[in-house]
């Protein structure tokens, strides 16, 4: 959906991004409004910026490479030697190159373009002021997402200053970051469902990564729930479960769950049926250029345990794999602890069964020599693998380069699930109902375990790793279920209530950040840390 824009956005991208730093904001030029005058001719030049931040929003959320928080928050027994430190919480991690994937630049690009677009609403021609709301309102959905995002990930973080603003900008705490996420998500409420979005042309808008009422009171939910578990305060969880509620019964759009079987082929399949999904990250061969495309899009996190069949053919190579991440048939196993559930199917491929050896006998024909018992599991969730076409990038090999599908940010059965987080939090009985709507899709039987709060906020934690398993960072439930200690591995374990405060559940500042501006500081818990 974005191909017929393509043109338009190089233009932008030529005309402006060489104007600003996102980091440091110390390379603004005063002429930017003065190229800006004569830009907005059309609702076309708009929409061809908003484009920009779909765009960029898709790097952040689909990169190519997973970050260190997939890392350490991933189910798995093995991890690659080169990505240990990560999951360990080794500060030597973070001094290294890979420490360059806490880079947050892209986060204030986007917040960058939407804030030009609301300093410029008065320079946009023949465009009504319904429809200049209209694009404003999907600006401010993706800023908020952005500062939301800034929060989890750093806390303490800057907010952006006017765009012609050149001054050095020092960071806020995590609850100013926080405040002006749900500030920027609550102007965008004046956006319609999903089914009433149109572009430029007027034509209706299919794709869920365009914002709608939806995207935006989940969102919503989604900050309340952060704080929620930062703060410890019912307040939070109560305005959290109200957005939530709001999406759930139909009041921000007609979202449904569908089949498990479905759930796979279709909604994170080729098919990208949205029936489920309420926002997504588009990924297809017409946005994407596959035909240069040489390494593999690990646009989920799930993705770092993809091996057979799709990067090999040969299973006994994952069992005398020694550096590899894995993760094994026991594990899998604990973690869907009824044998009825349908997700075992679904998410894995022939789950510890033997596999039969064969060759070539005599009569050349194939014949079974031995059975293989796999002590490692292969993940099936997604299954239809792109490889490389290319001659001069594969060499011949055709390597794996993505797996067919877009990547679904949120969908219902997420939602759902937060929503009983929530309610369990107030002690609400209706929590056990939601957590009964999504084990009654996955074919099991109603919850009849311990409705205590502590045990029920476990039983619905240990249900979002079933259901979305590869799908989310795993990390950021971790840390808002406040399960860090106990479910992350290495220096995690043996964090104080210091170690917390001060900043360890966060990214490091990266350099680029530090680049010409004075003000910027590292968090408490890094800046004695990356000494080391």
């Amino acid at each position: 959906f974005l191909k017929s824009m393509i043109m338009k956005k190089l233009i932008f991208l030529v005309l402006f991004f060489p104007l600003f730093s996102c980091n440091d904001w110390l390379d603004v030029e005063s002429e930017v409004s003065v190229t800006y005058r004569n830009y907005f001719q059309s609702e076309q030049d708009i929409e061809d910026i908003f484009i920009t931040i779909l765009g960029n929003e898709k790097k952040i959320f689909a990169p190519l490479s997973q970050e260190p928080f997939d890392w350490t928050g991933m189910y798995c027994d093995d991890v690659a030697d080169g990505v240990k430190g990560f999951r360990n919480l080794e500060w030597s991690a973070y001094s290294s190159s890979l420490g360059n994937y806490t880079n947050w630049g892209g986060f204030y690009s986007i917040i960058y373009l939407a804030n030009m677009l609301e300093e410029n609403r008065h320079r946009f021609q023949n465009v009504s002021e319904e429809r200049i709301n209209y694009w404003i309102a999907q600006a401010n959905f993706f800023k908020g997402l952005m500062y939301f995002e800034l929060a989890r990930r750093w806390g303490e973080a800057p907010i952006a200053p006017a765009t012609e603003d050149a001054s050095a900008q020092a960071k806020s705490p995590v609850d100013t970051v926080l405040a002006y996420a749900l500030r920027a998500a609550e102007a965008a409420l004046v956006l319609p469902k999903y089914d009433q979005l149109t572009d430029a042309s007027g034509a209706a808008v299919t794709s869920r990564q365009f914002a709608s009422i939806g995207s935006v009171r989940t969102l919503l939910a989604n900050i309340y729930a952060w704080m929620g578990g930062l703060h410890g305060d019912n307040k939070y969880w109560e305005k959290a479960e109200e957005q939530a509620s709001l999406v759930i019964d139909g009041k921000a759009g007609a979202y449904s769950l569908v089949s498990m079987k479905d759930l796979v082929t279709k909604t994170l399949g080729k098919a990208r049926d949205v029936t489920e999904v309420i926002h997504t990250i588009e990924m297809n061969g017409q946005d994407d250029d596959r035909y240069y495309q040489g390494t593999f899009w690990n646009s989920y996190p799930g993705f770092a345990l993809f091996n057979y069949p799709h990067t090999t053919t040969n299973f006994e190579n994952i069992e005398n794999a020694t550096k590899e991440t894995r993760i094994s048939v026991a594990k899998v196993r604990e973690l869907y602890n009824d044998e009825n559930d349908s997700r075992i199917k679904e998410y894995w491929l022939n789950l510890g069964e033997p596999i039969p050896v064969t060759q070539m006998n005599s009569e050349q024909k194939l014949d079974t020599i031995r059975w293989f018992y796999p002590n490692f599991a292969y993940l099936n969730k997604w299954r239809e693998a792109i490889y490389s076409v290319n001659p001069d990038v594969n060499l011949g090999d055709r390597p794996l380069i993505g797996m067919e599908g877009n990547r679904v940010y949120w969908r219902l059965a997420d939602l759902i699930l937060l929503r009983a987080e929530c309610r369990a939090h107030l002690d609400n009985a209706d929590a056990v109902k939601d957590l009964n709507r999504i084990r009654e899709r996955a074919g099991l039987m109603e919850y009849v375990g311990s409705t205590v709060k502590e045990d029920l906020l476990r039983e619905i934690f240990n249900e979002r790793d079933r259901e979305l398993f590869g799908e989310t960072c795993r990390y950021y439930d971790v840390v808002r279920f406040g399960y860090y200690r106990e479910l992350l591995e290495g220096n995690f374990k043996t964090l104080t209530e210091s170690d917390v405060k001060e900043g360890a559940l966060y990214y490091p500042v990266s350099q680029n950040a530090f680049n010409k501006n004075t003000l910027m500081k590292q968090n408490t818990y890094w800046s004695w840390h990356l000494q080391d």
